[in-house]
């Protein structure tokens, strides 16, 4: 690990935390999961659902990520309607990085209902869900048929005729359908996970609050290669016409990348995250190795790295027939925030349902960083006392505690 802390000089504490307490939780990841993360660990980095299979646990926690899709469906809208459509051809729909699958169904249903509006029952609609084999997709087809809540009733697959799904358990870094297959493709907050990590960040979790210029360099460089790679296996796949609308995170302008504005008194999620782990390491909770070796691979651009690949018509991007029609940066409140702001309520329990929100997408690095030395008891107690800390945090201190997102939005399309 010498190496690891000569990136940047020695370990030091960035941010001030506070925290208290612990509580016993009776259960966190299933076996089998525990298992995958032995598999993973020191390796391409992966992200494993957190709870058990088919529980539906990250959509039923991923409160913003509704917003975040909401937000994304009038550029959504635009898209589809802007398609020349066969109506005696099967219209092919794939959302990537899908998870299980919960947060985009509203917005897939209305996509559905659009075109049964615009051709009738006579188009064959199919919907892929793509996401790693890891993921949960028995929360994903429990949901389509009814076995867990439905927001908003919007069961599509019920609720039409004429419409197929199916999973892909294949990375979107490789092809994961035929050439030209596609016709409509969509991705939210999921195409900022790196294929790989391109150097440990030794003073921090997130890249954004890391003030290591030579790794943040390293992952810069590894987003870029990583961007331009996800966009070439799409030019594959979609279809001459097709269309694809992602949302990325992002950093705007300001260089604000979303968990909370520190400038109006709010407790920043990536900051947070990072000291709070800190503290651990400076408290003997875990090593000063186990801190470094606690990263999330994920990458939040810039709007210019964002459209890098679209700007030369010399790129490769270019050259495989894709260009962007749009792209529009813009927030998304915290809803979590919000909900507590206009109805109040038992802050405890308000305090428990934020952080299993984080807990969702965060905790699978917080386990990888762990020594393999360590048995999964431990790692289970530390952990647990990890996250109840923060709990503890919020629940003191609601209407502190945000996490609103910065995110991109592109309209992408195959010319040929």
């Amino acid at each position: 690990m010498r190496h690891a802390y000569g990136i940047c000089g020695s370990l030091r504490r960035l941010y001030s935390t506070h925290g208290s307490g612990s509580k016993e939780r009776s259960k966190w990841f299933p076996k089998k999961v525990s298992d995958l993360y032995r598999h993973y660990q020191n390796s391409t980095p992966h992200y494993i659902p957190y709870g058990e299979d088919g529980s539906g646990f990250y959509s039923d926690n991923a409160l913003g990520h509704y917003d975040i899709i909401t937000n994304a469906k009038p550029i959504v809208m635009d898209a589809i309607n802007s398609m020349e459509i066969n109506p005696t051809q099967i219209f092919n729909i794939v959302d990537y990085g899908s998870a299980d699958g919960g947060t985009s169904m509203p917005l897939f249903y209305q996509i559905v209902d659009k075109l049964r509006q615009t051709y009738g029952d006579a188009l064959p609609i199919h919907v892929t869900y793509e996401d790693q084999p890891v993921a949960d997709f028995k929360s994903l087809f429990m949901r389509l048929h009814g076995l867990l809540p439905m927001p908003d009733n919007h069961g599509y697959l019920k609720g039409f005729n004429n419409v197929y799904v199916s999973a892909c358990g294949t990375s979107f870094y490789d092809q994961c359908l035929p050439n030209a297959f596609v016709n409509f493709g969509f991705s939210s907050t999921a195409m900022h996970w790196l294929s790989r990590g391109p150097c440990p960040l030794p003073d921090a979790v997130f890249h954004m609050v890391s003030s290591c210029g030579e790794a943040k360099e390293a992952f810069a460089k590894q987003a870029a290669q990583d961007w331009e790679l996800i966009l070439l296996q799409r030019a594959r796949e979609l279809a001459p016409g097709g269309r694809m609308v992602i949302n990325v995170p992002t950093i705007d302008e300001d260089g604000y990348f979303g968990g909370g504005r520190w400038d109006s008194g709010k407790v920043n999620v990536f900051q947070k995250l990072s000291s709070l782990w800190h503290t651990f390491a400076l408290r003997g909770r875990i090593t000063k190795e186990e801190f470094v070796n606690t990263n999330i691979f994920g990458y939040k651009r810039v709007p210019e790295e964002v459209q890098t690949p679209f700007v030369n018509k010399d790129s490769r991007v270019r050259k495989a027939g894709l260009t962007l029609v749009c792209m529009e940066t813009k927030h998304t409140p915290c809803a979590f925030h919000a909900r507590w702001q206009r109805e109040g309520g038992n802050a405890r329990q308000h305090a428990e349902q934020f952080v299993n929100m984080l807990r969702s997408w965060s905790i699978h690095a917080f386990h990888a960083g762990l020594s393999k030395g360590r048995t999964e008891e431990e790692k289970t107690t530390i952990l647990e006392s990890f996250f109840n800390e923060y709990e503890d945090e919020v629940a003191a201190a609601p209407e502190e505690h945000s996490f609103e997102l910065m995110s991109s939005f592109l309209h992408i399309k195959k010319e040929y």
